[in-house]
């Protein structure tokens, strides 16, 4: 039984937790102070910031926690939502320190030679203005993205395709002597379009909705289709930590622990301070990490293990380079069968999954009537094929079950 005691501090918790919300914190208060400025630029903030702004839930009969105003930003206040008013494109500004190295390597990457590279799977930066109040900063103009597994992935093809893209990504960031220095999951993002989530997600809190357009209510877990019914863009974020060298052979050793990957042998028993190759490090990171979010999460990933095991040698030159890993994943791939590909990816650790295998059967039923193979868009030079097309009974029947599914 709870005492009063408890409850009073739960209610006053409670309390206080609303006066939180209801307040905007400093760092919000900068990007509302920037409202006017964003908005000549052609930007504008959601009603959190505008000006006079009260919280809703104290009028509207809409509870805190299912209101759209009450959703705060990154703590860190670095980056905000914003919709473009030329087309209502929600986008992602962020305030770039200017004596780092992320904002020329992000501008390096952005170029039009660099950006035409089908390969270049770095964040697209774009624009980018200075602030009216320092120059210590500025406001780059970046594509709205989210976790690159959020939904999950349905399908073995789903996740070997996440893969390929990151690795190409990789590969392209090392041809032009860049090293990232920081792959993680927190810097692996997707952008899904407008497709994966038909009724769109809150940018700031991306697990929520709102409702209907317009209102002010929301709700959890969007509403999803497939990734290989509507494709996403992988993307690499965040290269504050990040280094590029004028040429392959000006190359060199660098000194010191970066990233969050630290469990590392380059950083073990102070090897850093004797010097690594930022190069290496990139492909241990990389392994690392679809180790723990791809091969340790989903049934069926066990394909992934020769790779993952080459990227994270303890031996940095024993470790493939980023080409030579992206070969190893094209042989894994070659190596499958179609229904392998298109197969459910059952998450290890998730034990009641009816729901996401109900929605994996209507998709692959969609999918079978438009002829699509398990892995789509295709990768070039890697043919998949796709489902033998359904017979008119088959395709009829397959109509009848999406219409009572």
């Amino acid at each position: 039984m709870t005492s009063p005691t408890n409850m009073y501090t739960h209610a006053q918790r409670k309390e206080e937790h609303l006066r939180y919300l209801g307040e905007l914190r400093v760092t919000e208060q900068r990007w509302a102070s920037y409202l006017p400025w964003l908005k000549s630029l052609g930007y504008d903030l959601r009603p959190r910031y505008q000006p006079g702004w009260k919280a809703s839930w104290l009028t509207s009969g809409i509870g805190a926690f299912e209101s759209e105003d009450a959703l705060l930003p990154n703590v860190y206040g670095k980056v905000m939502d914003a919709k473009r008013l030329s087309d209502g494109r929600v986008v992602a500004l962020k305030l770039l320190p200017t004596h780092r190295k992320e904002l020329p390597i992000l501008t390096y990457l952005s170029s039009a030679p660099r950006r035409a590279d089908p390969r270049n799977h770095s964040v697209p930066l774009l624009d980018i203005h200075p602030l009216p109040d320092t120059d210590e900063e500025v406001l780059a103009v970046m594509p709205l993205l989210v976790y690159f597994d959020r939904p999950p992935f349905e399908t073995i093809g789903e996740i070997l395709l996440c893969i390929y893209t990151y690795l190409e990504g990789l590969v392209f960031l090392h041809e032009h002597n860049i090293a990232h220095l920081d792959i993680c999951a927190a810097n692996a993002l997707q952008d899904p379009g407008t497709e994966l989530f038909p009724k769109g997600f809150h940018p700031a809190r991306p697990t929520y909705y709102v409702l209907k357009p317009g209102t002010l209510k929301i709700r959890g877990n969007p509403p999803h289709t497939s990734r290989t019914l509507s494709p996403v863009n992988y993307h690499f974020i965040d290269f504050g930590e990040s280094i590029k060298f004028e040429s392959l052979e000006s190359r060199k050793l660098i000194y010191g622990t970066v990233g969050h990957d630290l469990d590392v042998p380059e950083f073990a028993g102070g090897a850093a301070d004797r010097g690594y190759d930022p190069f290496r490090l990139d492909i241990r990171a990389f392994g690392d990490m679809i180790k723990v979010e791809m091969y340790e999460e989903y049934h069926g990933s066990e394909i992934l293990k020769p790779l993952i095991e080459a990227m994270c040698r303890d031996i940095p030159e024993e470790r493939p380079e980023a080409v030579e890993a992206l070969e190893i994943l094209k042989g894994i791939i070659s190596s499958q069968t179609p229904e392998t590909l298109a197969a459910f990816a059952r998450q290890r650790k998730v034990y009641s999954a009816s729901y996401r295998v109900k929605q994996y059967h209507r998709h692959r039923w969609e999918l079978q009537l438009m002829g699509r193979p398990p892995i789509y868009p295709s990768i070039p030079g890697l043919e998949v094929q796709p489902p033998r097309p359904l017979s008119f009974f088959f395709r009829t029947l397959t109509r009848l079950r999406l219409l009572i599914s």
